[in-house]
């Protein structure tokens, strides 16, 4: 089983984070680095998948700034989707 460690801003970011991830087995932690969302991961790339499209949707929709995610022992950021411009 892997994991996805995505890092919150605090207990009730991670309390919505986790209500955007509800197709997926996420749960509420304390790391070192503060409160963090964990997501395990065991159905394959899909799954992979459908979490990053599910928490770029949460990004963008929350326009509060980038995500901060580790995966597979890399650290990655996932900024909010930009938004085409109205004509």
């Amino acid at each position: 089983m892997e994991t996805m460690t995505i890092d919150a801003a605090s207990a009730e970011t991670a309390r919505a984070m986790i209500a955007a991830l509800s197709g997926f087995q996420a749960e509420l932690v304390e790391t070192p680095r503060g409160n963090a969302v964990v997501i395990t991961l065991g159905k394959g790339d899909g799954e992979i998948v459908g979490v990053l499209n599910a928490l770029q949707q949460y990004v963008t929709a929350r326009a509060d700034g980038p995500a901060h995610v580790d995966f597979n022992g890399r650290r990655y950021v996932m900024d909010v989707e930009p938004q085409p411009s109205d004509p």
